[in-house]
């Protein structure tokens, strides 16, 4: 019988329970006290007195630690939740996170009866945008993003919380195969996460959070879900006033089929800031072995092609797995220049003119690991690099075989 928390208790001999905050299906809360250094934290343990089976309760919380563990690695987020520490207590396995003081958006937006200022929508979906950004470069998809999941501080500032059904890009190698279970939510999640039958292989990514995103700010205006697709708020009583650009934004980010929407959030955010539904322009690469071409938007990502789960904007076929699952990202400055950032472990290679490394810092790590100097003959790579027309891209190394080239 696996040990029961209760107020008082103290976990690990560091974490005393203060408060039972609430519980869902997969785990339950507390607000605590590190009586280390006397701050105040959120404790989270799996609650085997759901309807979920163990097995999945046990495997989404070991899966939101390891998304949480690889924010923590990648730096972190200031609208994303901190991994404090994780201990195992009576057999039982913790995650202590930062308290975030405020409400939840579904509580805060239902007591004010809807945040109808244009300029509180931009901000809070902005910064949502910024956080799914960040969670998607490094290889993260939220895929439960709705009211309860995002905590309001008095500014309206939004965190991201509660990652247990967040996935990686790396497909399931081991474990049970149901880890980041997720439940349908025709509200807030898109088809392809709702198990669509018409949507049979349509893969998740980026563009299923975009989805979400554009959900919550229709739930933000209304103060209340809409269980619709290509959602104007001009179409419902009490949002009719909407102002043309944000609603037509609203309407793009919730389409049916992701080619309709914005292909990832940081195109979202764009559009936000700009007022202006109309996406940024886009630029085209050709794949010199298959002839292919792509558009590519800022913010848009290359990465190996998976059998199943999320994928990048461009999958690209490696049996031999030498591509990381996100390999680059795309984006443009405002002067309008094309960057290419590298988030692999191997690196990219850009000859425009001579063929230049770039490498990511995770990448220059593992090659100090292994005793090599990144910099050897020089300074070390960056890990970003300008792109002009007709430069080409190596994924790996140039002798690999597969390559791009910019077209701008």
């Amino acid at each position: 019988m696996p040990w029961e928390p209760e107020a008082g208790s103290v976990v690990a001999d560091r974490y005393r329970l203060a408060e039972f905050l609430g519980k869902g299906g997969i785990s339950r809360v507390w607000r605590g006290v590190d009586e280390e250094t006397d701050s105040e934290v959120a404790v989270k343990h799996p609650n085997y007195d759901s309807s979920n089976p163990p097995e999945i309760v046990d495997e989404s919380i070991r899966s939101e630690l390891d998304v949480l563990e690889t924010i923590a690695d990648a730096g972190g987020h200031p609208n994303v939740m901190e991994l404090v520490d994780s201990v195992v207590h009576g057999d039982m396995l913790f995650i202590v996170v930062d308290f975030v003081r405020g409400e939840d958006m579904q509580d805060a937006v239902s007591r004010r009866g809807g945040i109808t200022n244009p300029a509180d929508i931009r901000a809070v979906g902005v910064a949502l945008c910024e956080a799914m950004s960040f969670l998607h470069r490094n290889e993260v998809i939220y895929r439960d993003l709705k009211p309860d999941n995002v905590m309001l501080r008095e500014d309206l500032y939004p965190v991201l919380i509660d990652f247990n059904t967040a996935k990686g890009f790396e497909p399931e190698v081991s474990g049970s195969g149901v880890s980041g279970t997720v439940i349908p939510n025709p509200v807030y999640k898109p088809p392809e996460l709702n198990n669509d039958p018409e949507l049979v292989g349509y893969r998740q990514g980026p563009w299923s959070d975009v989805y979400s995103i554009g959900k919550i700010l229709m739930f933000m205006l209304s103060g209340s879900g809409v269980r619709k697709h290509a959602v104007d708020p001009r179409d419902f009583p009490g949002t009719r006033s909407t102002p043309a650009y944000l609603a037509e934004i609203i309407e793009t980010a919730t389409a049916e089929h992701k080619d309709d929407r914005y292909p990832n959030a940081t195109v979202l955010a764009r559009v936000l800031e700009a007022r202006d539904p109309e996406p940024p322009d886009v630029a085209r690469l050709v794949h010199l072995q298959s002839g292919e071409t792509y558009e590519i938007y800022p913010g848009d990502t290359i990465g190996r092609q998976a059998a199943d789960g999320p994928q990048p904007a461009i999958a690209l076929a490696d049996p031999d797995k030498y591509i990381s699952a996100v390999q680059v990202r795309f984006d443009q400055t405002e002067a309008g220049e094309w960057v290419l950032r590298d988030h692999s472990l191997n690196g990219t290679w850009v000859n425009g003119g001579g063929w230049e490394r770039v490498l990511s810092a995770s990448g220059r790590e593992r090659l100090e690991e292994r005793g090599e100097d990144p910099g050897a003959g020089g300074d070390p790579p960056p890990e970003e690099r300008r792109l002009d027309p007709g430069d080409e891209i190596a994924l790996v190394h140039p002798e690999y075989p597969v390559w791009l080239r910019f077209e701008g």
